[in-house]
């Protein structure tokens, strides 16, 4: 029984740690970004110093053909207001274009320029390099070990 309480608090521990990551993944994510931009020599895009949730703005508009606010708002789970901010900075920096529909004046659509598409790639490629971490990761475990480890994070997700 003191086995298993050492293996409680052993897994606990290790929860928190996961927890106080996921905290600071912003600033971690930010940081790979840079290095990715700097090591693809995108010193244009790197100048613009820009924010994650620029980034994500960027990458929802490159997955999606021709997305309004309100779309992005939807997709990003963020209020209309702040992605008009973001997609009124987005243009400044030329990144991002806001165009019309010729049957449609009023809403605004939007499109990647040139170096947008550049953002873009870089932050999908970021997520692909993670994304093959955590498959690498994965697949060390048989299927019995992966049902265990679905179960327990849908147990966790259930439990937040």
């Amino acid at each position: 029984m003191n086995t298993e309480r050492v293996e409680i608090k052993s897994i606990l521990n290790k929860i928190t740690n996961i927890f106080d990551y996921i905290t600071n993944y912003a600033e971690i994510h930010e940081k790979y970004l840079k290095e990715l931009l700097i090591k693809y020599d995108y010193e244009d895009i790197l100048s613009k110093n820009l924010m994650l949730s620029e980034f994500h703005v960027i990458d929802c508009i490159g997955k999606n053909q021709l997305p309004n606010a309100t779309f992005i708002s939807k997709e990003l789970d963020m209020t209309r207001g702040g992605i008009s901010k973001i997609t009124a900075k987005l243009i400044e920096k030329n990144l991002i274009k806001g165009n019309h529909l010729e049957n449609n004046k009023k809403e605004i659509y939007y499109t990647l320029t040139t170096e947008g598409k550049k953002a873009f790639r870089i932050h999908k490629e970021l997520h692909e390099i993670e994304s093959r971490k955590f498959v690498n990761m994965l697949n060390r475990y048989n299927n019995e070990k992966l049902n265990i480890i679905n179960k327990f994070l849908d147990d966790l997700m259930n439990n937040l």
